[in-house]
C-alpha cells in the first residue's frame, strides 16, 4: 500500500498493524523535520541580522577623518 505523504487525510480503518505503524513514523518524521527547518530558518534569520548589523557598522568604523589612537 503506497502513501502520499502531502496528503492529509488517508482511509486508516482497513490498514494492517505494520502499514499503521509505517504512517505513524511517517507522521512523526514529517513533524521533525518541520521542526528543524523552523529552527534552522530562526538560526538563519538571527545570523542575517548579526551579519547586516556587522557590515553596517563596518563601513562607519572605516572612516579615514577618524582619529587613529
Amino acid at each position: 500500500m503506497q502513501f502520499d505523504n502531502f496528503k492529509s487525510k488517508q482511509d486508516d480503518s482497513l490498514m494492517s498493524i505494520e502499514d499503521l505503524r509505517a504512517l505513524r513514523l511517517r507522521k512523526q518524521k514529517i513533524e521533525s523535520d518541520k521542526k528543524a527547518r523552523k529552527y534552522i530558518l530562526e538560526i538563519n534569520q538571527r545570523y542575517r541580522k548579526m551579519s547586516a548589523h556587522k557590515s553596517k557598522n563596518l563601513f562607519r568604523n572605516m572612516n579615514p577623518f577618524k582619529n587613529a589612537a
